[in-house]
């Protein structure tokens, strides 16, 4: 009986750490702040995706004056002029005329715009923005 006892510790204490090695954690994103977030994953494989953001003038004045150019910056980096005007917003984020920003990872960025009015004046808007994990596109409007 002894005997018999101590051959099956003996084999589970050989076989368990090898089984246990063997067990692969499945893997997938993540990363909460991502669109294809997965619960079942234990472990990061590199396959989050996130949103994009749009960045869009609402307005082609301020009060009576003209705005002549909106330049766009993300973590005081430019990115891009918008030259295009949407009221209600632009329907996606690759719009003509919109500033295109896609996140790479779930961190927020910075956001600012420089606001170039006709008489020479520059404006000043700026903010902070994070990906999304229930939309692909965000609309940030600079012109507020």
């Amino acid at each position: 009986m002894k005997k018999q006892t101590f051959f099956k510790l003996s084999l589970i204490c050989i076989i368990l750490p090898f089984a246990l090695a063997c067990k692969k954690a499945k893997k997938g994103c993540t990363d909460i702040k991502a669109l294809n977030m997965s619960y079942e994953a234990e472990t990061n494989d590199g396959s989050c995706q996130y949103s994009k953001v749009a960045f869009y003038a609402s307005a082609s004045f301020f009060q009576t004056l003209p705005i002549t150019k909106v330049e766009v910056s993300i973590n005081g980096n430019f990115i891009g002029t918008t030259s295009a005007v949407y009221p209600s917003g632009p329907g996606n984020c690759s719009a003509p005329g919109t500033v295109s920003y896609q996140f790479t990872n779930g961190a927020q960025v910075d956001w600012g715009a420089k606001i170039t009015l006709s008489n020479g004046a520059i404006l000043l808007s700026n903010g902070v923005v994070s990906p999304s994990s229930n939309a692909p596109c965000l609309a940030v409007n600079v012109t507020r």
